[in-house]
Parts: structure tokens; C-alpha cells; sequence
């Protein structure tokens, strides 16, 4: 009988999770005509809304009425989301001049703009990102570190790649982690470093078919028919069957 914010934030999140886009944005003007002020929550479910389906225009209109009240000022998630939505639209000076107004500026922050330029292949700006992160004294995570080593491995920095990979060594709690171990075979096998990569192949507690597969890549890509052929029997010996990828 009666809605508040809070009752159409929480369907709008239950859309949002489901990606199910234009129900989000029907939800935000449902709101409106009962004449209920939108809070941070409810800009940030609407601009995730907008950056799914690349609605830039109607994300603009949020812009507008988030700076009228200025809620990115005084909300960090505000902020990020408005960062985020226009990065996958890709606007991404848009969304770099929004990042440097932010009053503060955290992980998300840096991260949202960093993967919107590996996205757009705008890899030297992804990198500038990083280091500019540092100088702040935000403490990258693991999508920061995934991103950059993407980075390094579109446009093969491998001197840029192994700063990134000393620093992962230096954060203990990031050595181990699968995902970057990962990413960092990739990028050492693609640019030509074999023993790099399998040398961190080596260091992996744990191992699924993507570090297998990745490792096969890059003997495969240089001619090692040999190491390829190995690393299959040895992919089978610990229980693991070759994928498509694989083959």
C-alpha cells in the first residue's frame, strides 16, 4: 500500500543483478511519478543500467540531475558508477573527467577507468592509470593487476609487465592468485619469454585449464612442438582434459 526508496532500490537491485536493463530504468521513472526523491543507491542502479546497454543520452540526464544535487561530491559509489557508465559507453575522456573531479578516489575508481581503455585497446592510457594510482597511494587489486597485464600484453611492454609483476610479488597476498597467474603466463608467453612464463607456470599451487592452456599457447605460437606435446601429456596425468582451446 505504501513504497519508499527503499522499496524500489531493492527491486531495482534485484533487476540490476538479473541484467535485466530497461526494467531498472522503468523502475527509476515509476519512482519519479510518485514523487520520491532517488537516493545514491538508486543513481548508482540506473547508471549500471545505462552502461549495460550503452544508453549514454538517458545516463547524461542522470549526470545532470546527480551534479544538481551534488551527490558524486558527498557518494564515492555515485561517483564510480558515473565513471563506470560512461567508460562503457565508450566516453572515456568524458569518464577521466569525471574521475579527476571526484573529491576522492579509491580502487573502483582507478579500476572502472583502467579496464574502460584495455577495453577500447587505449593501453598506454590503462598504464598511466596505474601509475597514477600509485602516486595517490591507492592499493590496486586483483582487477587492477589483471588490467594492466592485459595492457602490457596488447601492446607487448614486456619491461612494463615485469614492474607489474614485481609488485605483485611484493603483495604477498596477490603472489598465489590464479587469475593473475594466469594473466601473467599469458603475457610472458605472448611476448616471447618462455622461460618466464613457464617459470611462473612452475610457482602455481593450483592450476586449471586456462594455465594450462595458456602455457600450451606460448610454446605453440613459438614452434616448441615438443614442450606443446609435453604439456598435454602432463595436463592428462594430473586429470584434466584438453579443451577446444587446447586443441
Amino acid at each position: 500500500p505504501v513504497r519508499d526508496v527503499i522499496s524500489w532500490n531493492v527491486l531495482m537491485s534485484a533487476y540490476t543483478k538479473a541484467k535485466y536493463d530497461k526494467e531498472v530504468l522503468t523502475c527509476f521513472e515509476e519512482m519519479k511519478s510518485e514523487h520520491l526523491t532517488p537516493d545514491g543507491g538508486t543513481f548508482v542502479y540506473a547508471l549500471k543500467a545505462c552502461g549495460s546497454m550503452g544508453a549514454k543520452d538517458k545516463g547524461r540526464e542522470f549526470h545532470d540531475e546527480i551534479s544538481r544535487r551534488n551527490l558524486w561530491k558527498v557518494d564515492l559509489l555515485v561517483g564510480n558508477a558515473l565513471v563506470d557508465m560512461y567508460s562503457k559507453c565508450n566516453l572515456l575522456a568524458k569518464a577521466q573527467e569525471v574521475l579527476k573531479k571526484l573529491p576522492a578516489r579509491d580502487t573502483v575508481s582507478w579500476n572502472v577507468l583502467i579496464s574502460g581503455y584495455v577495453k577500447q585497446q587505449h593501453n598506454e592510457e590503462a598504464l598511466k592509470c596505474y601509475e597514477m594510482m600509485q602516486l595517490e597511494e591507492v592499493c590496486p587489486d586483483v582487477v587492477t593487476f589483471i588490467c594492466c597485464i592485459k595492457a602490457c600484453t596488447n601492446i607487448r611492454a614486456i619491461d612494463k609487465g615485469r614492474e607489474i609483476h614485481a609488485d605483485i610479488a611484493r603483495r604477498r597476498s596477490f603472489a598465489t592468485n590464479l587469475t593473475i597467474g594466469n594473466a601473467l603466463i599469458d603475457m610472458y608467453g605472448k611476448c616471447g619469454w618462455l622461460a618466464k612464463a613457464q617459470e611462473v607456470f612452475d610457482e602455481l599451487r593450483v592450476r586449471d585449464i586456462i594455465s594450462w592452456n595458456a602455457i600450451i599457447a606460448g610454446f605453440a605460437r613459438h614452434g616448441h612442438l615438443e614442450e606443446v606435446m609435453n604439456y598435454i601429456e602432463q595436463m592428462r596425468h594430473e586429470g584434466l582434459q584438453p579443451d577446444h582451446c587446447t586443441f
